[in-house]
């Protein structure tokens, strides 16, 4: 047992002498940057942008109107359903119009019975014409037969009687012409009651017919129909609502615009307006500007007029662009931008063509770019295209060089 501590003691020493005999391994030569071909590189520029402030608005039609009855009445049928589209002139609501109906009966009976009395009524001046005419034959007679008797009288051939009996067959018969006028006009004058009576007929006849009128509302122009306020079998009255219809085809964007920004805009103006729900995103133009601004929230009222676009509706949420000014940005392209994780980045070469990964911090997407506002200075050289190929200290090898 003693011996073979001894030899093992012995292999212990002799295997750190054994490594302090050999010769120093020397240090390996540094690997060179492997090279990528056909990347493109362009610089970091400023460009001056236009400032926009947003603000949201309101999608509202330009022509909104709300049906109601002018007459109480019940509801016998809607030819109408929320959502649905109509047409101008399209029936849309019936009432109930038999006591309308009964009126329009009652009226045109009452102008039967007058136009009949003035059938009567004139007969009886023919009559009364006739008369006046055989009174008046009568009385030139007798006044013919008076002045003959007169000249007799003076020449004494007749009698004082005789002449006497002469001039009261004259003075009767102009009696009776002027009871014969006075009868006309009694008959002139009910003729006169009749033709009120039916001047008053016709005219009852045409305010019923104007109710009924009133029984079929149809719809003032094309639209859709927003909101139905009453169902068939309801009782409609007068101001009551029964129907919303908007016009579909012209919109506004009404906004209430913080009175710093309104500097910024001026009648006829385009803006840039969105409206996600109806895929819309183009440009509206301004065409009102309230004058006064609300006090409470220091805003005034802007209106742009919506470029037709299917899918618009009143209430649906809109956002605009107002110009606020000009200032001068670095921008990047989208596709020099390199994502990993939460972190963004790119690929900066240097002008020993090394390319070397840098963390930036981006702001607004613009239609030349993404604005960088931190990580870059102007002037300095991105990795544009072929980025997904370059790692961190890649030799960057320009096309066309």
């Amino acid at each position: 047992m003693p011996t073979l501590r001894r030899l093992a003691l012995l292999l212990l020493l002799a295997i750190p002498l054994a490594a302090c005999g050999k010769e120093p391994t020397p240090p390996s030569k540094a690997a060179e940057p492997p090279t990528v071909q056909g990347v493109t590189v362009a610089a970091v520029t400023a460009q001056e942008v236009v400032e926009t402030a947003e603000v949201t608005g309101t999608v509202k039609s330009q022509t909104a109107t709300t049906l109601s009855s002018k007459i109480v009445s019940r509801i016998l049928a809607l030819h109408a359903r929320e959502g649905g589209e109509v047409k101008a002139g399209q029936l849309l609501v019936e009432l109930d119009d038999q006591d309308i109906l009964m009126q329009l009966r009652r009226a045109e009976a009452g102008l039967r019975e007058a136009e009949a009395a003035v059938a009567e009524v004139d007969r009886s001046l023919a009559a009364v014409a006739a008369t006046r005419a055989a009174a008046e034959s009568q009385r030139d007679l007798a006044a013919t037969t008076l002045a003959r008797y007169q000249q007799l009288l003076d020449k004494k051939s007749v009698a004082p009687q005789e002449f006497d009996q002469v001039a009261a067959r004259h003075k009767a018969a102009a009696a009776d012409v002027e009871r014969v006028i006075a009868e006309g006009q009694v008959v002139l004058a009910r003729r006169q009651q009749v033709l009120a009576r039916i001047e008053s007929a016709k005219a009852e006849i045409a305010s019923v017919q104007v109710r009924l009128g009133y029984a079929k509302i149809i719809a003032p122009m094309a639209g859709v129909v927003v909101m139905k306020h009453a169902d068939v079998g309801a009782l409609a009255a007068p101001g009551a609502p029964l129907l919303t219809i908007e016009d579909s085809r012209h919109y506004w964007l009404d906004a209430a615009v913080p009175e710093s920004q309104l500097a910024g805009i001026r009648r006829g103006q385009a803006l840039r307006v969105a409206v996600e729900a109806a895929g819309l995103n183009a440009r509206a133009t301004v065409s009102e500007i309230l004058p006064v601004a609300d006090p409470g929230t220091r805003t005034a009222l802007v209106r742009l007029e919506l470029p037709a676009r299917g899918g618009l509706r009143s209430g649906l949420f809109g956002r605009i662009w107002i110009p606020a000014g000009r200032r001068q940005v670095l921008q990047v392209a989208r596709e020099a931008l390199v994502e990993r994780g939460q972190l963004q980045g790119v690929y900066v070469v240097g002008t020993d063509n090394i390319a070397r990964f840098r963390l930036i911090r981006t702001g607004a997407a613009r239609p030349g770019g993404l604005e960088v506002l931190s990580g870059l200075s102007a002037g300095e050289q991105v990795v544009l295209r072929g980025s997904e190929r370059v790692q961190d200290g890649s030799r960057i090898q320009q096309e066309g060089k």
